[in-house]
């Protein structure tokens, strides 16, 4: 993959993650909901495809998921991702975190790490991103 290419990638992927203020959703509450202006969110995109050849499994990736992952953040969400690497077509399972503290980049950074090792990966993509509200509307 060349220079340009990794960079219109990472803009891709990036850009695909921001939401503009004119289209969060307001919410009315008896209760005014928590909310936290000016925080991080972390993405990270973890490719499913194996260079030497193979895939992680869906059981290989649920138990990296359940031991690693959830053991490490309190709260994320996960989706299922296509993109492409290489100029060839990858799954790819990405991790959402919201309100992460400095520990929970560093964390991301080092669960990257053992990812790549583990299922010998070229890489996994951590995307810092600058999330502008969160509100946690509750049930009141």
């Amino acid at each position: 993959m060349n220079y340009k290419s990794v960079i219109r990638l990472v803009c891709f992927i990036v850009l695909s993650g921001c939401v503009s203020p004119a289209k969060l959703i307001h919410v009315e509450a008896s209760q005014p909901a928590a909310n936290h202006t000016q925080s991080t969110g972390i993405k990270m995109y973890f490719g499913l495809s194996i260079p030497t050849g193979g895939e992680v499994t869906p059981q290989q990736w649920q138990q990296f998921e359940s031991n690693q992952v959830a053991n490490t953040f309190t709260g994320f969400s996960v989706a299922d991702s296509v993109g492409y690497y290489k100029g060839k077509k990858e799954h790819a399972k990405v991790i959402t975190i919201y309100n992460a503290s400095a520990a929970d980049i560093e964390a991301a950074n080092q669960l990257g790490k053992q990812y790549a090792q583990l299922f010998n990966q070229d890489s996994v993509l951590v995307v810092l991103l600058d999330v502008a509200q969160i509100r946690f509307v509750t049930k009141e």
